[in-house]
């Protein structure tokens, strides 16, 4: 790991001719200084000096950061259904409370509308224009992609900085077949879009759901009749193949999946009973495991009004049985194991009422920072966003 030697030298000093030594602070001084930081300190300090930047970027202190909430949601305050006012992006503040991000860094904030989300980052697009735009609420910095060929009547971005992934993805849907599409790929490697033609394994277009799901290079679609799960691969040379997965019981339109401790998991409810489901190898083909199944009422208080609702957000990337949920309204952290919450729940502000509809558990924010490495743009961005606050 890289070393921290950090110099300062005010102006007296320099006045003086007398210059401090070097401090060499060693790896886990270094480790421990960063871990202690809050979420945004973390990225704005890869701007202190090359020094910081290397020794941040670095994997064995990136294994130690802690996990950080981020979502989109969208406010519910006046009673309004689901969608009817623009969603927001809210990451995990102190005192345990969900606080809106502000976007006024991006310029289109006002108008462009969230087309999807993933791991940290948005998919915006302008109503008014085909262009889309990556955005990262907690490095503030944004990335113009260049125009796609065609419209698109679905898009979704794909980016998974845990497995690895320093690139993202935006595919776009441009025409359905039986069981197929016409799609257009951006890579964020190669700044390109590139047309191809994918076939879902003989798995219906229409029966595709809107529960996607990113890990390791592949995004994953849930899909119903047939009950299955449909893996597409992004990898370079892959040609978007996909592979079909059958599922150990109906979604009834709730399902989702996630990966944790290295394998995909299936998530369902059936009003009464919360059950989790890991995919487990085997031969000839791999089989699905019942992991948990747990009451409703158990995770959360049953009652009218909606208060008994309760909906799938995310695994713990690591911890199998730990998952997070949304419950009006605020999130929870749920150990199915112990059949109990571990202590750690999110609530939004005092009288504020939000519906989430996508979480994301990522370790710290300069693993989004790198999405955008390439970017110059992004990276002048980021620079004149931090350097008044380090």
């Amino acid at each position: 790991m890289v070393i921290l030697k950090s110099c300062s030298v005010d102006s007296d000093a320099s006045a003086t001719g007398f210059v401090p030594e070097e401090i060499d602070l060693g790896d886990d001084v270094l480790a421990e200084i960063i871990l202690r930081l809050p979420l945004d300190s973390v990225a704005r300090s890869r701007c202190v000096s090359k020094d910081w930047c290397a020794a941040i970027a670095h994997g064995y202190l990136r294994r130690r950061l802690r996990l950080h909430m981020s979502m989109i949601c969208f406010p519910d305050d006046d009673g309004d259904a689901l969608g009817s006012s623009r969603p927001v992006y809210a990451c995990a503040g102190e005192g345990r409370r969900l606080e809106a991000r502000d976007l006024g860094f991006f310029p289109l904030h006002d108008t462009a509308a969230f087309s999807d989300g993933c791991n940290g980052l948005l998919l915006c697009r302008d109503p008014g224009a085909t262009e889309f735009y990556v955005v990262s609420p907690v490095t503030r910095s944004w990335a113009a992609l260049p125009r796609p060929a065609k419209e698109a009547r679905l898009s979704v971005l794909a980016f998974d900085p845990v497995g690895g992934q320093h690139c993202y993805h935006v595919i776009n849907f441009t025409g359905w077949r039986d069981r197929g599409a016409a799609v257009e790929v951006f890579s964020s490697e190669t700044r390109a879009w590139a047309a191809r033609d994918v076939e879902f394994g003989g798995v219906p277009s229409g029966s595709l759901s809107g529960a996607v799901h990113c890990h390791g290079g592949a995004v994953y679609f849930l899909a119903s009749d047939p009950d299955c799960v449909v893996r597409m691969d992004l990898a370079a040379g892959a040609g978007l193949a996909c592979t079909v997965i059958d599922l150990p019981e109906p979604a009834d339109g709730d399902g989702r999946v996630a990966h944790s401790g290295g394998r995909l998991h299936y998530f369902c409810s059936d009003g009464g009973l919360l059950k989790v489901w890991s995919l487990e190898d085997g031969r000839p083909r791999p089989r699905w495991r019942l992991m948990h199944a747990v009451r409703v009422s158990d995770v959360v208080e049953v009652g009218g009004g909606g208060e008994g609702e309760v909906r799938f957000l995310a695994m713990h990337p690591e911890n199998q049985a730990v998952v997070y949920i949304w419950s009006p309204w605020k999130v929870v952290e749920y150990d199915l194991g112990k059949r109990e919450m571990t202590g750690a729940a999110w609530e939004f502000g005092k009288g504020a009422r939000n519906r989430v509809v996508k979480a994301w558990l990522v370790p710290s924010s300069c693993y989004l920072s790198d999405c955008f490495a390439d970017d110059g743009l992004a990276l002048a961005l980021n620079c004149s966003a931090w350097s008044g606050e380090v």
